[in-house]
């Protein structure tokens, strides 16, 4: 039982580091994404400001 029970115990913490290890991916993700955008937003309101009349 008690084997078990430890057993148990640990595959919850394998779980919960891989758990965090994906939201961490997940976020860095996200914030790239929005680093890429503001950098295509900066190049392209340069472009507009010089080719517009």
């Amino acid at each position: 039982m008690v084997i078990s029970e430890i057993c148990c115990n640990f595959k919850e913490l394998i779980f919960k580091q891989l758990q965090t290890k994906i939201a961490m991916i997940t976020e860095d993700k996200v914030t790239e994404i929005f680093c890429m955008a503001d950098d295509f937003c900066k190049s392209f309101d340069a472009m507009v400001a010089k080719y517009t009349l």
